[in-house]
């Protein structure tokens, strides 16, 4: 293969060349797409797909059988063997990415795509690669694609003396929203272990601003805990939306992985049918706790209930209760009290992370914790909690049943959820 000394190209210089047969110069047609790979962090370009001048159809030409590159002119081919088909993992480069939206993951946020950089690795003679290297997201993509770039930045240069800027994303940062395979018949699922990486409460936002196909892709896609907690995050009304678009078992597997007075709020705005059917995917003893949660009233703080917590006991020794903190940590919503439980399974004491990390290992609980803790019942009114948060400045309180057996704990960050709502929606907005 021979080709003109270029080091980058763009997707939109393709699009549309002539195709030429290599021996006879005769028109075969032109370039609609390009396929590359998807198993290297970089897509190489494995073939054109190419709108035929002789009926119509599109034909896919493996690259090797792109002889000569002329860009912004032609590319000359050799015809290829019959029966040749793109590998399964193949996917359509515009079709996927032109004007569509992408997650920057080194942002976080959501750009839309103008062009798509290709770096040139010319190997050798006959040997020549393409690569995906960056997603262009400046003005200067869309300038290329209409055929302005030149006049645009040459006035812009003799204003302000420099180049209109480039906007790049490197493409080790891009995550799709979705992928169109080369074959139809074939559903790539998308790879999205790179937001796993994002903050949930971030990650809510990106995916707030995708359209409901998108966010439901996506998050089907992600690590279930990873879905909990990004969903956790997100407004109510988007949270619905998603609920109601998911598969019931799907749904059921993040639910499982969400806390537990998140899970109600959830499941209790859903009709009654569905969250039956939702009930069905998931653990007996899940569906009990549930259920008990959700009879609670809705007034009283035992509808913010959380029943992940660290348990300490009197007798064990500060080290192994934080090597218990460090195990639960991060399932556990409350982890920076321990809270002290005798035989019956009554709250006795509490002891915080911060006396632990600076008490003697081998110092027994007993002797650290604070006894006689602050705690609430399960009817206790929100907004009398909330005065107990104000009052103490804890970060977290205690539940109990009228026989001082532990429930479970309320959150601060619940509390004033349920007490200022509208706060909540605008922090979410």
């Amino acid at each position: 293969m021979t080709v003109e000394i270029v080091k980058f190209s763009y997707l939109s210089e393709f699009i549309n060349l002539p195709v030429l047969h290599a021996s006879t110069q005769k028109r075969v047609g032109r370039i609609v797409d390009l396929t590359s790979s998807t198993l290297q962090v970089y897509p190489r370009v494995t073939g054109l797909m190419v709108r035929r001048v002789r009926g119509g159809g599109l034909q896919y030409i493996p690259w090797n059988c792109a002889k000569r590159i002329v860009f912004k002119e032609h590319v000359d081919i050799e015809p290829p063997p019959e029966g040749v088909q793109p590998s399964e993992n193949d996917i359509l480069l515009r079709k996927s990415f032109m004007d569509k939206q992408i997650i920057s993951t080194s942002g976080n946020k959501v750009v839309r795509v103008n062009d798509v950089q290709l770096l040139i690795e010319d190997r050798s003679k006959d040997s020549t690669n393409l690569w995906a290297v960056h997603i262009d997201i400046g003005v200067k993509g869309i300038l290329r694609r209409l055929g302005y770039l030149r006049i645009a930045n040459a006035a812009f240069r003799w204003v302000t003396d420099r180049d209109i800027h480039d906007r790049f994303v490197s493409w080790k940062n891009v995550q799709p929203t979705s992928t169109s395979p080369v074959s139809s018949s074939v559903q790539l699922k998308t790879d999205a272990s790179k937001l796993s990486e994002i903050h949930p409460a971030d990650l809510a936002d990106i995916l707030e601003d995708l359209g409901m196909d998108e966010r439901v892709a996506l998050l089907e896609s992600l690590d279930r805990f990873v879905a909990a907690t990004t969903m956790q995050e997100m407004q109510i009304r988007n949270r619905l939306q998603i609920a109601e678009a998911l598969e019931p078992d799907k749904l059921a597997a993040i639910i499982n992985e969400m806390q537990l007075d998140e899970a109600v709020d959830l499941l209790d705005e859903l009709e009654a049918e569905r969250r039956q059917t939702v009930y069905r995917h998931l653990p007996p003893e899940k569906v009990s706790e549930l259920r008990d949660l959700s009879r609670l009233a809705v007034s009283g703080v035992g509808s913010l209930l959380n029943s992940d917590f660290i348990i300490a006991r009197r007798e064990e020794p500060v080290s192994r209760v934080l090597d218990r903190v460090r195990e639960e940590c991060e399932t556990a919503e409350i982890y920076r009290y321990a809270y002290v439980l005798d035989d019956q399974e009554r709250l006795v004491g509490v002891v915080t992370l911060r006396h632990l990390l600076i008490s003697p290992p081998s110092m027994l609980i007993a002797d650290l914790m604070s006894e006689h803790p602050v705690a609430v019942q399960l009817d206790t009114h929100i907004r009398r909690v909330a005065r107990i948060f104000f009052k103490y400045h804890f970060e977290a309180v205690p539940v109990v049943d009228d026989a001082g057996h532990m429930q479970g704990v309320v959150s601060y960050a619940d509390v004033l959820a349920a007490v200022f709502p509208d706060v909540r929606e605008e922090a979410a907005a």
